[in-house]
């Protein structure tokens, strides 16, 4: 095709040519010229068949004074030989005439008179240029004709591929501006040109579709400016149904779907930011949580959810130190310590829990003191514990208005200590003959009956006599119980 011609005028252009003929051949009328183009295969047949007449048949036609081939071979022609000239001209005129007719048969199979008109019709005109000059018997200017007409359909030939790019960027060019109707024109001469090219068979289909395609993509720009994302959304992806590589299609659906990932994520940072504001903090968490599956580095996520960590940890120690101040006034010592402990674990700089393990531990302490003896008041019966609850007792003072147990505890040491002070009595019955000791309270010596008063507590009488095997006796003064009686006698011989 000429740098001039239009693409798209040359499917039609080729029904203009003459249809190319053997030197000598008269032209054809025109009722005739029809039916050779719809015999193009037979027309080929007879014009190949006429071609080998004009090679076997006319020169003997033409010369019928030649001599044999034998003389031909015995006698050259002198160079200067006029009807030598005139053979040989004809000669490479038919030789050039047989190159083209094969050319042209191969380039109509390519279907050249529909994609390349006006360079067909050029050299078809030489053609017949050609026939008529050598119908004139002027064979070598028949020969200079056919060979342009060659030249012609060579360079037609070897033009194929860049027509072929021609084709592809004016199609994708009418693509890019929405021109379905002339892009379809484009690659349909494409693929006159190459039926399997993949390129022409890609743009095709899209300039089918490119007029729904923009249907598509006004209604979803429609319902984008209206602020319609869902209804956008889908009408993107119908238009990418269609074309899935039309650029605007898929610039759109990314902008709604970012815009609709936008409002969830606002909207689910609300929902956390509420949920958080009232203490329901699972909820916040997983209003977070969808969140994070949107934008997962956004930094709002990330200050909300050291909100929501900062609010878990102070409401933790809220607990724990309410649970310690119940502990506290319910003097569980033991309990509050483990409570404050706790809260130091949340937070270390939490000065109230190290205030409050310092004055419970120092309550748990003086409150084991106490429990010492009175766990165990028989502890008292002993002199030097019992000059410790004494101590304890002065060093404790009164106990505070909020220590009700404390107070308590100070009072029923206070009274056992006042029990193990005072004597009890115990009445000691023997023979006479026994010498009677008490351990720890001295020797007693010989009687029948006696009675002592004794702190409480645990003692021991030993009875001996001489002949007699030892006696040993424990007895038990407990305050509030009825005084003993202890009988002690040496009364086995040995």
């Amino acid at each position: 095709m000429s740098s001039g011609e239009r693409p798209g005028r040359s499917q039609h252009a080729h029904r203009l040519q003459p249809p190319l003929r053997p030197p000598g051949a008269a032209s054809p009328t025109p009722a005739a010229r029809p039916a050779a183009n719809r015999g193009l295969w037979l027309g080929l047949a007879v014009l190949i068949l006429l071609g080998a007449g004009v090679v076997f048949v006319l020169p003997d036609l033409l010369e019928p004074d030649a001599q044999p081939p034998e003389a031909a071979q015995q006698v050259p022609p002198s160079a200067t030989d006029p009807a030598a000239d005139e053979a040989d001209a004809r000669r490479q005129a038919e030789q050039t005439l047989q190159r083209f007719l094969r050319l042209q048969a191969e380039l109509k199979l390519m279907q050249a008179p529909d994609w390349a008109a006006a360079e067909w019709q050029a050299a078809a005109q030489q053609a017949g240029n050609g026939d008529r000059s050598f119908g004139e018997r002027r064979f070598s200017e028949a020969g200079q004709s056919y060979a342009r007409a060659v030249a012609g359909l060579e360079t037609l030939k070897a033009g194929r591929p860049a027509h072929l790019a021609a084709m592809l960027a004016a199609g994708q060019e009418a693509l890019d501006s929405d021109d379905g109707d002339a892009a379809q024109r484009y690659f349909e001469q494409a693929l006159l040109i190459d039926a399997g090219n993949d390129e022409a068979q890609t743009g095709l289909a899209r300039a089918r579709v490119r007029s729904r395609v923009l249907e598509f993509m006004a209604a979803a720009t429609q319902a984008e400016d209206a602020q319609q994302l869902q209804a956008a959304r889908a009408a993107y992806q119908q238009a990418l149904q269609l074309d899935a590589v039309f650029a605007g299609a898929q610039q759109g659906l990314t902008r709604v779907e970012a815009a609709l990932d936008a409002r969830t994520f606002n909207a689910a940072m609300s929902q956390a930011l509420a949920a958080l504001a009232v203490g329901h903090f699972d909820a916040a968490a997983a209003a977070l949580d969808q969140a994070a599956a949107i934008d997962p580095q956004a930094a709002a996520l990330a200050d909300t959810r050291e909100r929501l960590r900062l609010a878990r940890q102070q409401s933790a120690v809220d607990a724990l130190r309410r649970d310690a101040a119940a502990r506290v006034q319910a003097e569980d010592w033991q309990g509050a310590i483990e409570r404050y402990r706790r809260v130091l674990q949340i937070d270390a700089t939490a000065g109230f829990a190290h205030e409050g393990i310092a004055r419970a531990e120092q309550r748990a302490r003086l409150n084991r003191q106490f429990d010492h003896y009175l766990d165990d008041p028989s502890r008292l019966f002993s002199a030097e514990p019992l000059a410790n609850a004494e101590q304890l007792l002065t060093t404790a003072g009164a106990a505070p208005a909020d220590e009700p147990r404390l107070a308590g505890k100070i009072e029923r040491l206070r009274v056992l200590v006042g029990q193990a002070r005072q004597p009890l009595p115990v009445t000691l019955q023997s023979d006479g003959e026994t010498e009677v000791v008490i351990y720890h309270v001295g020797r007693l010596g010989r009687f029948v009956d006696r009675r002592l008063e004794l702190p409480p507590g645990s003692y021991t009488a030993i009875g001996s006599r001489s002949g007699y095997r030892d006696v040993r006796r424990v007895f038990e003064l407990q305050p509030g119980q009825l005084p003993p009686t202890v009988e002690i006698r040496c009364e086995e011989p040995v």
